[in-house]
C-alpha cells in the first residue's frame, strides 16, 4: 500500500514539474492516435516543399535567417550532423542546442518518448511532444507512416523550455510534404 502511494506521488509531481516549467503549446488532435493512422499520400506538396523527405537536407528545411528571425541571433553557422539513420541539421541560439532530424525509416509509431507524450497538430501534421527527464523538449512531427523530422531544444542549465522547439516546429512544418 505505501508504495502505491509513493508510486502515485512521483507521477503527480512528474507531471506537475513537466506542466509547470515544460510548456508545450499547440492545438491538442481530438483522440489523438486513436483508430487511424496518418495518411502517407501528400496531396498538393506545399510551395518550397520536397516532394518526399527521402533526399531533403535538414539545413534547407528552416535557414539561419528564419532561426534568427523567430529565436535570436546564432550563436555560429549551422551544422550538418548526421546522427545514426537520422540527417541533422544544428543550430546554436543564447548557447541552447537547436537540432532538426529527418527519419525516413520510422514514423510517429516508432517515437519512444522518455516522458509524458502530449498529442498536437500543427499545420496540417500530427505531432508528439514531450520533455526528458534532463529537460530536452522534442517535438516530432509525422509526415507519412514511415517518416518524420524531430525538433529537439537542449535545455540552458537550469531551465526547461519547449517556446524554442516549438517556434523551430512551426517554422519547419509548412516546408514538409
Amino acid at each position: 500500500m505505501d508504495s502505491r502511494i509513493a508510486v502515485i506521488g512521483l507521477a503527480a509531481a512528474a507531471f506537475f514539474a513537466v506542466t509547470a516549467c515544460g510548456t508545450i503549446e499547440g492545438k491538442p488532435s481530438p483522440n489523438a492516435g486513436a483508430g487511424t493512422q496518418p495518411s502517407t499520400s501528400t496531396g498538393t506538396t506545399p510551395a518550397g516543399a520536397p516532394a518526399a523527405l527521402d533526399d531533403a537536407d535538414p539545413c534547407a528545411l528552416v535557414t539561419a535567417e528564419d532561426v534568427e528571425r523567430a529565436l535570436g541571433a546564432l550563436d555560429g553557422e549551422p551544422r550538418r550532423n548526421d546522427l545514426g539513420t537520422a540527417r541533422s541539421c544544428e543550430y546554436e541560439v543564447d548557447k541552447r542546442l537547436l537540432v532538426v532530424d529527418i527519419r525516413t525509416n520510422v514514423g510517429l509509431t516508432g517515437v519512444n518518448a522518455t516522458g509524458p507524450v502530449t498529442d498536437l497538430t500543427i499545420g496540417g501534421h500530427r505531432v508528439k511532444a514531450w520533455v526528458s527527464q534532463g529537460g530536452t523538449c522534442f517535438v516530432v512531427l509525422g509526415v507519412t507512416e514511415s517518416s518524420r523530422v524531430d525538433i529537439t531544444a537542449q535545455p540552458k542549465t537550469g531551465t526547461q523550455e519547449c517556446g524554442p522547439a516549438q517556434r523551430l516546429a512551426e517554422l519547419v512544418e509548412p516546408k514538409l510534404p
